[in-house]
């Protein structure tokens, strides 16, 4: 598990924040396409896309889900995290070769649940993408 931290609920303050920057290659959405079932020619399609306002295949929304997914299970909290809800709303497309930047900021802690609110803010360069809310439970280390 190289590069995962291990921050305990002790370790979390309100206002930490995690950042991932990611560039969208074509290989990485016809892999989630086809781990997805999601084979809509929208994403996987040049053709199609191309005859769409957007004019090229957009990157599927639940893929910035799973690096927001990323950025809770490998830095925060990283190790101790379980994922427990997580809602975006998608406000602009992203496509591929896009640089995406994933933020996490920690705006409240439950200590009797062992739960952190993260707010998720994805860009590509000035431009918000995404918005959400991360609820992530962090384990107990015993």
């Amino acid at each position: 598990m190289t590069g995962v931290q291990e921050l305990t609920l002790d370790d979390i303050r309100i206002g930490d924040t995690a950042r991932l920057t990611r560039t969208v290659a074509a290989a990485d959405i016809d892999a989630f396409a086809a781990l997805s079932g999601d084979m809509n020619p929208l994403h996987v399609d040049d053709a199609y896309a191309t005859d769409t306002p957007f004019g090229k295949r957009v990157v599927h929304g639940f893929f910035l889900g799973a690096l927001v997914s990323q950025l809770i299970g490998m830095q925060l909290p990283g190790k101790h995290a379980l994922l427990m809800k997580e809602t975006l709303e998608f406000k602009q497309p992203v496509f591929i070769g896009d640089t995406v930047q994933v933020d996490g900021a920690v705006t409240s802690i439950s200590t009797s649940a062992n739960i952190v609110a993260i707010d998720i803010t994805v860009r590509v360069g000035d431009r918000v993408v995404a918005t959400g809310v991360v609820h992530s439970q962090v384990r107990t280390i015993v």
